[in-house]
C-alpha cells in the first residue's frame, strides 16, 4: 500500500513543525513579525532552531519629502548641465558625468559621444514626475534648445544618492 509512507511522511513532518512551533518549556513560540535586527539566540536554546531569533529582511525605509524633492532637482540639474556639453572632450565630459550614474548606466554611457548629444542650451527645468507610493524613483523632464529631454533617476534609500539610470529626449504625447 503507497498510502502508509505517505501518511507516515505526513506525520513526520507535522512533528518537525510542531517541535519548531514551541519555544522551551513547550510553551507557544512568539506569533510576531519579523523586525529589523538578527538577535543572538539565548544560552542554553535548541541548536539547529531559530527560537528567539529576530529577523530582517532589508526593505529600506523610505519617504518623500521636501529634502528628497530639493536633492533629485539638484542631481538632475547637475546632470543635464553636464550631460549638455558636445565642445568637451570624451574622456572629461565622462569622468565628470560618471559620479551621478548608475553602474549599469554609466557602462552604457562609455559609448556616448558627447559631439553627438544635440544639446546646447537647457530653457526650463527640471520638471519632476514620479509614480505614487515610490519614492525611490523620479523623472526629471527639462526643455532644451534639442526639445525635450527626460532623466530617471533612482535611490537605495533615504540618505542614498540619487543616480541616474537615464538620459532621453521625450517627446510628449
Amino acid at each position: 500500500m503507497r498510502r502508509k509512507p505517505a501518511i507516515t511522511a505526513a506525520l513526520a513532518a507535522a512533528l518537525c513543525l510542531s517541535a519548531c512551533a514551541t519555544g522551551p518549556g513547550n510553551e507557544p513560540a512568539d506569533q510576531s513579525t519579523p523586525t529589523a535586527s538578527i538577535a543572538q539566540d539565548s544560552p542554553g536554546s535548541d541548536e539547529g532552531h531559530d527560537h528567539g531569533v529576530e529577523e530582517h529582511y532589508g526593505v529600506p525605509d523610505v519617504t518623500w519629502d521636501p529634502a528628497a524633492e530639493t536633492a533629485v532637482k539638484d542631481t538632475a540639474s547637475t546632470v543635464m548641465g553636464l550631460f549638455a556639453r558636445p565642445d568637451v572632450p570624451e574622456a572629461a565630459w565622462y569622468s565628470q558625468l560618471a559620479p551621478y550614474l548608475a553602474p549599469e548606466y554609466a557602462e552604457d554611457a562609455k559609448y556616448i559621444d558627447p559631439a553627438r548629444v544635440p544639446i546646447l542650451s537647457v530653457t526650463d527645468g527640471p520638471a519632476i514626475t514620479r509614480e505614487a507610493g515610490n519614492p525611490m524613483t523620479a523623472t526629471a523632464t527639462f526643455s532644451t534648445d534639442a526639445g525635450n529631454w527626460q532623466i530617471l533617476l533612482h535611490r537605495a534609500g533615504q540618505q542614498q544618492p540619487w543616480l541616474v539610470t537615464a538620459i532621453t529626449p521625450h517627446d510628449p504625447a
